[in-house]
């Protein structure tokens, strides 16, 4: 699910579009992280990005046209995130963004 398609166009910005405005910012500054090349979407690369959100919140990904998967870079985003359980962020020519809210961590009582 991509991010932007659950703002309302009511009047004024909501706090959710401020967050969604700081993320695609972020997002434009983060460094890509994962590439998809001949291999395409396999069971290891949802895995890694897994991993890679659960550390750091958000990942970019970028496709290689040497990619096996035929389909446009926004349907194998939409696939990655389904998969992952994140959500998109931004999609830029052949790179897209994923974003997870990282869980918190529970602390025990001293």
């Amino acid at each position: 699910m991509r991010l932007n398609q659950t703002l309302s166009g009511g009047e004024g910005e909501t706090s959710q579009k401020k967050e969604m405005k700081e993320l695609k910012r972020r997002s434009s500054e983060k460094e890509t992280t994962v590439w998809i090349g001949k291999g395409g979407v396999t069971d290891a690369l949802l895995s890694q990005i897994k991993r890679q959100l659960d550390t750091s919140e958000m990942v970019k990904v970028k496709v290689h046209k040497t990619s096996p998967e035929n389909a446009e870079v926004s349907t194998i985003a939409d696939k990655i995130a389904e998969g992952t359980t994140s959500e998109i962020v931004d999609v830029r020519g052949r790179a897209f963004t994923l974003y997870r809210q990282r869980k918190t961590l529970r602390t025990c009582p001293s």
